[in-house]
């Protein structure tokens, strides 16, 4: 929007000086040697302003970069390795969220997935940085934490509803899933890990197709994920 507003602002400013010189001198070449000036006025102000805005839209990805890495900071992937000691060994959701601590790691590893999904869906970051540098923990993460996860999502929202809290965590496991099943060719090595982390229910939906059930994904994440087909 404001690399159009300043073509807009440019093409306005040759038009109202090319009027104005052929108001005061009358005369064509002139008016065509002030405009061919004023032309090129233009040009370098512009081309000038598009790289600053540039340069600004890199330093922001920089930044959001940075945030992501601090966000999957060592409390993370510690709250993290304990989740898919739960997943591996098979405890039940409904004994694991019992206990306070347990409820606060689901949840504070959840909030940082779904930021960065956030990010993607905010077009901060591209979805293949996410895909190339985190994929595989993206997918991890999700096949460990999902009966935890959907047992904390429960007794919050309605079951019969898409998710709402954590649909751009939805978002980003899609993305990632599609990545490396499809794009990349390690449908196994997702297989490797819903084998050894998921449960019933996760084996199930991956064996039909995804890790997220189409009926999760709320109206907002499914048009994302349709514009850029992934669905």
């Amino acid at each position: 929007m404001k690399i159009i507003r300043m073509v807009g602002l440019s093409s306005f400013t040759v038009l109202v000086s090319s009027l104005m010189i052929w108001y005061f001198v009358n005369d064509i070449n002139i008016v065509e040697i002030g405009l061919g000036g004023i032309t090129t006025i233009a040009t370098v102000v512009l081309a000038m302003t598009i790289y600053q805005l540039d340069i600004t839209l890199k330093q922001l990805r920089f930044d959001s970069l940075n945030h992501i890495y601090s966000l999957l900071h060592k409390d993370v992937k510690k709250d993290l390795e304990d989740i898919t000691k739960w997943a591996e060994k098979r405890k039940p959701a409904d004994k694991v969220m019992k206990n306070p601590k347990n409820w606060d790691k689901v949840r504070f590893v959840s909030i940082a997935f779904n930021r960065i999904g956030y990010y993607v869906y905010r077009n901060f970051i591209e979805e293949d940085f996410i895909q190339e540098e985190f994929g595989g923990l993206v997918i991890l993460s999700f096949i460990a934490i999902r009966p935890y996860l959907q047992y904390m999502r429960e007794s919050s929202e309605p079951r019969d509803k898409p998710w709402l809290m954590r649909r751009f965590y939805l978002l980003i496991v899609i993305v990632c899933e599609k990545y490396l099943k499809e794009k990349i060719g390690y449908y196994e090595y997702v297989a490797d890990m819903v084998k050894k982390y998921g449960d019933e229910s996760t084996i199930n939906d991956f064996e039909k197709g995804s890790l997220v059930p189409r009926s999760w994904l709320a109206d907002d994440v499914k048009k994302w994920l349709t514009r850029k087909d992934y669905l």
